[in-house]
């Protein structure tokens, strides 16, 4: 994702944030801390189910652009969203959540599981809907200008 807007909208700097819903211990071997990127975990929340950790330096961190890609609401994620400083907020369309967003995006509708062959939904890949929703939110961002 971050190579894809360098490459395709000459940004020059991205930070990422995600949320693991797992013990810190328990998070993947694959998932790693970088310089811009960043994840937290379930432990990693206080008791109202707020991020505490490298979530102060993130919010504050004056972006020109947020781009909050989760399909489905993700607590932790969206106080990060309602926190964070960004010059513009961009998130799918959800009506708990659009008062934090300066652009919605709305989503396109699933694919009923009642339509589909019981092989195609064995074989569906669960990430096949969040990757369409980016690839289709890194294109409507290419047809507006942002500058």
């Amino acid at each position: 994702m971050a190579k894809r807007l360098k490459d395709e909208f000459g940004v020059k700097r991205v930070g990422m944030m995600s949320y693991v819903h797992e013990d810190t211990k328990d998070t993947p071997t694959w998932l790693v801390k970088k310089l811009d990127s960043g994840y937290f975990c379930k432990g990693d929340l206080n008791w109202y189910g707020w991020p505490v950790k490298e979530f102060e330096a993130f919010v504050d961190t004056p972006f020109d652009i947020l781009i909050d890609l989760e399909l489905d609401p993700v607590l932790p994620l969206k106080f990060i969203v309602r926190a964070s400083a960004a010059g513009m907020k961009v998130g799918v369309e959800n009506a708990e959540w659009n008062k934090d967003l300066d652009l919605q995006l709305v989503r396109e509708p699933a694919e009923d599981p009642e339509e589909l062959e019981e092989v195609d939904v064995i074989l569906q890949d669960p990430m096949d809907e969040w990757r369409e929703h980016t690839e289709r939110t890194i294109v409507f961002l290419n047809k507006i200008d942002l500058q």
